[in-house]
């Protein structure tokens, strides 16, 4: 299966179009034989509940026709028996002629909000392309994975930042529209939380009190109560020497801390680790000192993972994966997450990875 992701949803294509109040979609699902069945699903809040099913004709080809009085958020799902491949993607049923192709390299061309989201989907795409070539490339540590030198990790790191600077611009121009809207609530964590409660205001009166825009709003200004120029909270968490760790004495006794959350399953995390030792051997002595927080559950290849990356500084885990203190304290939610805390237990940088954070640093600490 090689659908174009760009979100953890799982999705990746898209349609649209406009003429009368009436959604035309004519599609064609790639391998299909007649009588195979095509699913459809439409977003409810922010659940997709199942919608319709379509008995494909021969060729597998097919026809919808709607009434829509506004824009609906839809998805697809078809399984290829004989490929064992699985396609699934959203895509905007709205007014308009749609041309919709299901398959590996699915595309869909009509009305604005699914032109606009194709255009972006394979903008993303080509670089996650890159991104995939890059890492894959690299020579295999010894558990298998790719482990990236610091020219490599750093083409990585511009390349995921280049994506996700397209993303943000994205939802910021398209915020008033369903496109923007899904952006959104599929990418939120891109964003700080002061953006995202500007941004919530900012959508179409038709998603103003969704339920999904609800629970943003309430998440953003939580988080917010741990945003750059906050105090930190405070934590004790299980170390990995068998005591416990508390961020307030480490903040205490040196002059920068950096929390960084990461799993050893977690590829950007892996690529980005190289920078991070980096970052120790040159700014330690300075007073840097870095808290590694794992978001693992295995505690074997937690450890086989900090000796075979030479990760030196404290680390901790309550080996809980995503059910642990930084997701409900600090409203992590996704990883590698970066951290940095001054001295005095102040806020001044999040999310930082390769030259943006070694910059903080140095600002910080001086050369």
């Amino acid at each position: 299966m090689k659908p174009k992701h760009i979100f953890a949803i799982g999705l990746a294509t898209i349609f649209s179009a406009c003429t009368d109040d009436t959604c035309h979609i004519k599609g064609t699902v790639e391998s299909a034989q007649a009588g195979d069945t095509l699913l459809l699903a439409q977003m409810k809040d922010d659940t997709f509940v199942p919608a319709d099913t379509i008995i494909l004709k021969e060729n597998g080809r097919f026809t919808i026709e709607k009434k829509c009085d506004s824009t609906v958020i839809a998805s697809y799902f078809f399984y290829d028996q004989q490929a064992q491949e699985a396609y699934s993607n959203i895509f905007f049923m709205e007014n308009g002629n749609i041309k919709l192709h299901i398959g590996p390299n699915g595309t869909v061309e009509g009305t604005e909000n699914n032109d606009l989201y194709q255009a972006l989907t394979d903008s993303v795409y080509t670089l996650h392309e890159r991104m995939n070539a890059i890492y894959n490339g690299q020579p295999k540590d010894s558990a298998g994975m790719p482990c990236p030198d610091v020219a490599a990790e750093n083409e990585l790191v511009a390349l995921e930042q280049q994506a996700n600077q397209w993303l943000k611009e994205n939802v910021r121009k398209h915020i008033g529209k369903p496109l923007g809207y899904f952006l959104l609530l599929s990418c939120y964590d891109l964003f700080e939380p002061k953006e995202i409660l500007e941004l919530a205001e900012g959508v179409s009166s038709h998603y103003q009190h969704s339920r999904a825009i609800s629970y943003l709003k309430e998440e953003a200004a939580r988080n917010n109560a741990t945003a750059n120029g906050q105090s930190f909270i405070d934590i004790t968490i299980p170390s990995m020497d068998g005591g416990e760790l508390r961020l307030s004495e480490v903040i205490r006794a040196n002059e920068l801390t950096l929390v960084d959350c990461w799993a050893s399953w977690c590829a950007p995390c892996r690529a980005e680790m190289p920078n991070v030792v980096s970052l120790y051997e040159k700014y330690r002595q300075q007073g840097l000192e870095i808290i590694g927080i794992s978001f693992d559950e295995d505690e074997t290849a937690w450890k086989k993972a900090v000796k075979d990356m030479h990760m030196t500084w404290p680390q901790a885990s309550e080996l809980r994966s995503w059910d642990n203190i930084m997701t409900q304290k600090y409203g992590v939610t996704s990883i590698p997450y970066t951290i940095l805390i001054d001295k005095s237990g102040t806020i001044i940088g999040q999310q930082l990875r390769g030259k943006e954070l070694e910059k903080a640093i140095q600002d910080y600490l001086g050369e």
